[in-house]
């Protein structure tokens, strides 16, 4: 049966999505086609068209592909794997978008899929990027307790527009999705969960209006005319110039294709994070080539510079197209005829397909094996080619930047060409600059005033604590202290003692431990020969050097015990001494709930107290 065997994304800003109709895990394997599932990705086309047409995608736009057994096997042949077995998963629609350094990328794909699980009766998907499941990431904080990378991994999918996760283990994904769709009450993430999924994800649409910037650039004719047409590839020119070397910006020395001398001034709308890169890009063109850039004093000189940067950026990119292009004339018919007579590619593709269970154990030279033999040739003939270049299957950035290039006609740069005067004023810009109170807000805004949060909680008192530690039911995971936060600090408030008295249980332990190792001299030749640190150095010094050490040590034990010495604090004091006392007894020195919650600093404090060696629990015994 499929299994569930998908790795985490390898690369640090890729995206992947899998998406199961449900016809991929409710009809037999064999009838699910690349046709079948062509057919399900062009209603999800349908379906998010109204939200994409116009988006600006940083790096890849989102691309739906049918994934078979068969496609699968045939990607891994050509890429020259020798692992099949993550072939072995159910028929799917799959995508992978790289989101580069804009993140929004990353949740804008996530709302799609959440809304197409909405959409489509039977959807379920599952999301992963190089953190492994981003939606719990994005939801830790809410997470029940039993949820952990171990449990969840390969567990956590999306149905009808919310979060569910699986808690058994050893289970097909072919059983997964059953489950899901047969009993999602039981899968389910919490109300909390989904509040803040919902939260982070549903911004969306009314975010992608908010994430662009409109700004006022001077560019070459030509470059105004491919983005007008296009106005996305404006992400991958300012792409390439920001992450260009200085040997890549050398063919921006001529501007072969976009040269400076007819230049206009334009209105063009970028996302936020692409116009950061571009401002903060320190490249400002090649000197020699003539783009009378103004004094940085002048109104117009962000415009200028943000033109040269787009417009070297498209340079790059025709260039590059042009050298590609080339080498694939050289390459194609040899390659191709390699292909076509490569019988050994041909015959590891079929062994792949029989040891996967492809021809179902049918005996060689049947009907039934000959039909899915035949089936399994035309299909590799048909589509090996496609699988050797990924440009075939999408077109590379430059390769779109070179075809509008050659598309464009004399007519089309005249309908750009506009008064100055009549273009709307840019955005402001001041959004760049972040100073700390935005910053704090900000912080505040996404996860909350924690500061104030920790403020506003009322501790629980040691009482309250051991009371809620009986009265808790544990499960197989054993007890979750849930509300244990005030004892990072080491520090215990008594609410009925309105926070008068403190107990630092490392400074106390620490001081009784200082009490029991004290060795109080018996005579005054114990002292002598010992370092300047002493206590005396003859006779009539001896007591007084006593009596100092020993009000030393009465005045740090008064500064870290309790300050309040009223008949009512001590009367409490000594009873819940007394009950502790007498819990340690019974538990006898061994485990047990009060002394796995106390620890060290009662049992010593016991030792003090308790009179008869024989009372010592055995763990402090000497």
């Amino acid at each position: 049966m499929a299994d569930t065997k998908i790795s985490i994304a390898k690369e640090d800003d890729l995206l992947e999505c899998f998406l199961y109709p449900k016809i991929c895990y409710t009809r037999p394997l064999e009838t699910i086609t690349e046709e079948v599932l062509s057919q399900e990705i062009e209603k999800f086309n349908k379906e998010i068209a109204l939200y994409v047409e116009d988006y600006i995608w940083h790096s890849d736009t989102l691309t739906f592909h049918p994934r078979t057994k068969q496609a699968l096997l045939l990607e891994k042949l050509v890429d020259s794997s020798t692992n099949i077995e993550e072939c072995n998963v159910l028929p799917h629609v799959y995508a992978s978008v790289h989101f580069d350094e804009d993140v929004s990328d990353e949740w804008f794909i996530a709302f799609l899929i959440f809304k197409l699980t909405q959409t489509f009766d039977g959807l379920i998907a599952r999301l992963i990027d190089s953190d492994g499941e981003f939606l719990l990431i994005e939801a830790a904080n809410v997470l029940p307790p039993w949820a952990n990378p171990e449990t969840c991994e390969q567990n956590t999918f999306v149905y009808n527009g919310e979060l569910h996760i699986i808690r058994e283990k050893n289970k097909t994904l072919f059983d997964l999705l059953n489950h899901i769709q047969a009993t999602p009450y039981f899968s389910k993430a919490s109300d909390k969960v989904q509040d803040v999924l919902k939260k982070r994800i549903f911004v969306y649409p009314n975010e992608i209006k908010k994430r662009y910037h409109k700004a006022r650039v001077f560019l070459p004719e030509k470059a105004v005319s491919i983005l007008y047409q296009e106005p996305g590839l404006v992400a991958p020119a300012i792409r390439s110039i920001c992450h260009s070397d200085p040997l890549e910006r050398k063919v921006c020395r001529a501007m072969r294709y976009f040269p400076p001398e007819q230049r206009i001034m334009v209105n063009l709308k970028m996302t936020k994070c692409l116009y950061a890169m571009a401002m903060h890009c320190r490249y400002t063109g090649d000197p020699r080539t003539g783009w009378n850039i103004p004094p940085i004093t002048c109104s117009k000189y962000n415009a200028h510079i943000l033109g040269v940067k787009i417009a070297c950026g498209l340079e790059m990119l025709v260039a590059n197209a042009h050298e590609e292009r080339r080498k694939r004339m050289n390459q194609t018919i040899n390659n191709t005829e390699k292909l076509k007579t490569n019988d050994y590619a041909l015959n590891a593709y079929l062994a792949r397909l029989e040891t996967s269970g492809y021809f179902r154990n049918l005996l060689k030279g049947s009907q039934d094996y000959e039909r899915l033999l035949n089936a399994a040739k035309d299909y590799y003939l048909q589509h090996v080619n496609s699988f050797t270049s990924a440009t075939n299957i999408v077109k590379s950035d430059a390769e779109k930047v070179l075809e509008a290039w050659e598309s464009i006609q004399s007519n089309d740069i005249e309908l750009h060409a506009q008064d100055e005067v009549t273009l709307s004023p840019a955005n402001s810009d001041s959004w760049l600059n972040v100073d700390p109170v935005q910053l704090n807000a900000f912080l505040n805004e996404q996860w909350g005033n924690v500061k104030n949060k920790k403020q506003g909680q009322e501790p629980l008192s040691l009482r309250e604590k051991v009371q809620s530690f009986f009265n808790h039911t544990s499960n197989i995971d054993g007890v979750q202290f849930l509300e244990d936060h005030s004892m990072e600090a080491g520090i215990m408030h008594d609410s009925e003692d309105n926070e008068k008295v403190e107990f630092d249980a490392d400074i106390f332990d620490s001081t009784l431990q200082g009490i029991l190792d004290l060795v109080v001299p018996e005579s005054e030749g114990e002292f002598e020969g010992s370092s300047e640190g002493s206590l005396g150095e003859d006779d009539e010094d001896t007591g007084g050097e006593m009596d100092k050490y020993m009000r030393l040590l009465n005045s740090e034990l008064q500064s870290e015990m309790v300050k309040d010495e009223s008949f009512e604090m001590r009367k409490r004091s000594d009873i819940i001494e007394e009950n502790l006392i007498k819990s340690i007894k019974e538990e006898a020195g061994g485990s047990g709930p009060i002394g796995n919650m106390i620890g060290g600093p009662v049992r010593r404090l016991m030792h003090l107290q308790l009179q008869s060696p024989t009372t010592v629990p055995p763990d402090l015994q000497s």
